[in-house]
């Protein structure tokens, strides 16, 4: 898995505890420093670097991720001036002092340890991918580490739950802001440097740079040029001709997007996953020969689920669930054949519509679709009445869930979310389910971490700036992404979309309007249906069926009812009858796939033991 952990202060005797939870491949290299002040454990990839990197007046710099360059006087690329990232880390630092910070564009959490000025500095990117939590167990001790279920296996630190987050996480599959669901401890700010005195022990800590969602008033072809040569950038920043990559390709754009960016001089596999030949490994398929790539399918048979029930939760961190892991039982192979992963995530999130509430019109039995207009929210209420949802059977508290997070979220000079402060309704509504990134519930950005090296081109600070800028009217109803892959690769975004069968150089009203008549024609008209009933032509399986279909849910509720017994939030008798009623045909699929993962986790089970 790799990431940092460390001590500040007294208690470094604990730190041994601590490392099994940054272990998962059981191929991580560690290493450990420590002095009388500070003791800090990086876990990385094997063939990664060794750290930490010095400067020449004796601090150290240990990084977990990537960093890619730094925007100081004129932009400067890491892989130009041919150093690791550690060390062009360190160099910034000699060269800017900790505010080098503010320029680095990367996904990293990063630690600088200054034994002059006697100060420990925990750096976090822009977007918080690689959250740092830290706990204070008295005045003269911090823990942090880059993995949270890690925290309480250290003895000063409580073992113990926040019912009102475990809720949160039980409920939507992630808990907003800085907020965890353990106690005494929080997530730091994403864009933060937040620094400690040894002397003190004061800790404090300020924000380098904040999102603001303020779009632009230019035309659509304005920002397709725009994301066109920034993407560009983005790859070559991160491209070397001695790596070899394995891109996961899927039969969509953001993949597709990727793919038509890299040049031909890239050596680059693409693997896609999938339980059986569908459309969307179909396209993915064409999609990779079309660019002349090396195609493999990894095959997810009728026992994948229950592996990764078993092998994934003790690598989580409240965000997501276990099945989203799904490339990580390919993981040894993966690592065998390529140096380096890529994935298009992020592209979604960042220039689609995916935050914007849309009407909804409903045809019976034949479904419903989404209009392309955006209802607009105006008040906090409005907003947390649209993720209102009802408490799961198996929990039991006294609050809904809505009024969990009513209770988080304050609005006043700006709008406060469980602790994260947004200029305004409208950024809140942007920003809820990904900034900082732990709000977003989902783990298979995390996972691939976790395997090998890995990286996605759009989380790269110049596509987020642009991603700000995008109006709301090119988020609905136009395709940025679709746009710039027509313009790089005019052969692959002619390829029909894996999901709505239509290629990606179509103006959006034929888009529109052939997505749906193609998805009307499927429901009536194919005989391409699925071999079981718990697959599916998209990218995910079927929740809801395998449930029905397997019984890993329910031998994890079986070998874990003492913790559904132990932790007073949870029911047991009501996990019970909320899983026999989805098999008997209820919907309860991600609510038993969340509480099915929190009840694997390492940190579940000792909290519900009272393990000191």
């Amino acid at each position: 898995m790799g990431g940092i952990l460390g001590v500040v202060g007294d208690s470094a005797d604990g730190i041994d505890a601590m490392e099994g939870d940054l272990l998962w491949t059981g191929e991580e290299t560690v290493a450990t420093y420590s002095d009388a002040d500070v003791t800090v454990r990086n876990v990385h990839h094997p063939g990664t670097e060794r750290e930490p990197a010095s400067t020449e007046s004796g601090v150290s710099v240990w990084v977990w991720g990537d960093v890619w360059g730094f925007d100081g006087d004129g932009y400067r690329s890491r892989l130009d001036e041919g150093s690791t990232v550690a060390e062009f880390c360190a160099r910034r630092f000699e060269a800017h002092g900790v505010d080098f910070a503010a320029g680095l564009n990367g996904t990293f959490a990063a630690v600088v340890y200054d034994r002059d000025e006697g100060e420990v500095h925990l750096l976090t990117d822009r977007l918080g991918t690689h959250p740092i939590y830290v706990a204070r167990p008295d005045a003269d001790t911090l823990v942090f580490s880059t993995r949270i279920q890690s925290l309480p296996s250290h003895p000063s630190v409580a073992a113990e739950f926040v019912p009102e987050y475990a809720v949160e996480y039980l409920t939507y599959a992630a808990v907003g802001g800085v907020k965890t669901p353990l106690v005494g401890v929080e997530e730091l700010h994403p864009s933060s440097i937040t620094t400690v005195d040894l002397d003190t022990g004061a800790v404090e800590s300020r924000r380098y740079w904040r999102p603001r969602l303020d779009p632009l008033d230019r035309p659509f072809s304005y920002f397709v040029e725009e994301f066109v040569e920034r993407f560009r950038a983005a790859l070559s920043d991160r491209l070397h001709p001695d790596k070899t990559y394995g891109l996961l390709v899927s039969g969509g754009s953001d993949s597709r997007a990727v793919l038509a960016g890299i040049g031909s001089e890239y050596d680059v596999r693409t693997y896609h996953t999938s339980g059986w030949q569908s459309r969307e490994s179909r396209a993915a398929e064409r999609v990779a020969l079309a660019a002349d790539r090396e195609f493999d399918l990894l095959h997810r048979d009728v026992d994948s689920y229950g592996r990764m029930l078993r092998s994934t939760p003790r690598t989580m961190g409240f965000q997501g669930y276990f099945s989203q892991a799904h490339v990580s039982e390919f993981g040894r192979r993966l690592r065998d054949e390529v140096d380096v992963l890529i994935s298009g995530h992020g592209a979604d999130t960042l220039f689609r519509d995916h935050a914007f509430p849309r009407p909804t019109v409903r045809l019976g039995s034949l479904g419903s679709f989404e209009l392309p207009i955006i209802e607009r929210t105006t008040t906090v209420d409005d907003h947390v009445a649209r993720r209102a949802r009802e408490l799961p059977g198996y929990l039991d508290f006294p609050s809904r869930p809505d009024a969990v997070l009513r209770r988080n979220i304050d609005a006043g000079d700006g709008v406060t979310h469980h602790g994260v402060t947004y200029r305004s309704v409208d950024e809140l509504v942007f920003f809820d389910d990904w900034y900082p990134f732990s709000n977003k519930a989902d783990f298979f950005y995390h996972a691939l971490n976790g395997i090998a090296p890995h990286w996605s081109p759009f989380f790269d600070n110049r596509l987020v700036d642009l991603a700000l800028r995008l109006p709301a009217r090119y988020r609905v109803r136009r395709n940025v992404v679709n746009a710039a892959t027509a313009a790089l690769d005019r052969h692959l975004s002619a390829i029909p979309h894996g999901t709505t069968g239509v290629p990606l150089d179509r103006s959006f009203p034929v888009d529109y309007l052939w997505y749906h008549v193609n998805d009307l024609r499927r429901e009536l008209f194919s005989s391409d249906r699925p071999p079981k009933p718990y697959l599916s032509h998209g990218p995910w399986d079927d929740k809801n069926e395998l449930i029905r279909s397997h019984d890993f849910v329910g031998e994890t509720l079986r070998n874990r009812a003492d913790v559904l017994e132990s932790l007073p939030f949870l029911d047991r008798e009501g996990a019970r009858e909320c899983y026999e009623d989805h098999l008997r045909g209820a919907d309860s699929g991600l609510e038993l796939f969340v509480l099915a993962s929190f009840l694997e986790m390492p940190v579940t089970e000792r909290i519900a033991a009272g393990d000191p």
